[in-house]
């Protein structure tokens, strides 16, 4: 798909493909746990009070669970499109202290819905930004900037560009054995052979729209992030983001 068009990220709208995600890929995931420390040794690293923070297109809110085992007093806002992912974050994130928005960070118009709660200190996205076209991810980068209070930090765990075919391979190889130790940990039956054809035929393939993770660094640097970095990386999969100055 060209990056000029946009996302068909309706997909994500779907109860059942939620459903599906949530029970048989989302606990997949390889390197999660790694992704997650690495996220908040980063936010810890700041050295900043977390009071606030946004997690944006939050799906059942992975993220932000992770982020309130660290900072427990914390406040979350956690924003996304599918009324199916937010019915699932709903469960584990009681209202108040925390807050659900719908709103689809496709639309710059959704900063107006979570503008009365900012600054935050942190964002964090996981697997979300990649859905929008390459113009869109520079802009979200731009609201978020601007969301953020000074010294706060930005995180995105996120697919990225592959650097060649074989990468690209060897990345589908490593997300089907995982996948396929998850269902063996989870007693579904399924063979290696069946999730390899569910993950090369999934239905939300099409809403990918991934970009090198160097350029996305410079769209940080040139939006005005510092201390830009990717801080773990493997194949496809990447921890990147950046602080908001001080002044």
């Amino acid at each position: 798909m060209s990056a000029d068009l946009k996302p068909q990220d309706d997909v994500w709208k779907s109860a059942d493909l939620v459903r599906t995600f949530l029970e048989g890929v989302r606990g997949g995931i390889p390197y999660a746990t790694d992704q997650n420390q690495v996220m908040l040794r980063v936010i810890a690293g700041a050295g900043i009070p977390v009071r606030r923070f946004l997690d944006l297109g939050c799906g059942a809110g992975a993220l932000a669970a992770a982020v309130l085992t660290r900072f427990p007093d914390a406040e979350a806002v956690l924003v996304d499109f599918s009324e199916p992912m937010l019915d699932a974050a709903s469960a584990s994130f009681p209202q108040p202290p925390h807050t659900l928005i719908q709103s689809d960070f496709g639309e710059s118009s959704w900063t107006a819905d979570v503008v009365n709660l900012a600054p935050f200190d942190v964002v964090v996205s996981g697997y979300a930004i990649h859905h929008q076209p390459d113009h869109r991810k520079q802009e979200v980068y731009q609201e978020i900037f601007d969301l953020l209070s000074p010294e706060g930090v930005f995180i995105n765990i996120e697919h990225v560009a592959p650097a060649s075919p074989w990468i690209s391979n060897l990345n589908d190889e490593l997300f089907i054995d995982s996948i396929h130790a998850h269902h063996q940990r989870i007693g579904t039956g399924k063979t290696r052979e069946q999730v390899a054809t569910e993950y090369v035929h999934r239905p939300d393939k099409q809403a990918n729209i991934l970009a090198p993770l160097d350029e996305q660094c410079q769209w940080l640097r040139e939006t005005g992030f510092v201390d830009v970095d990717c801080y773990f990386k493997v194949f496809e999969l990447a921890v990147f983001g950046g602080r908001k100055p001080a002044n």
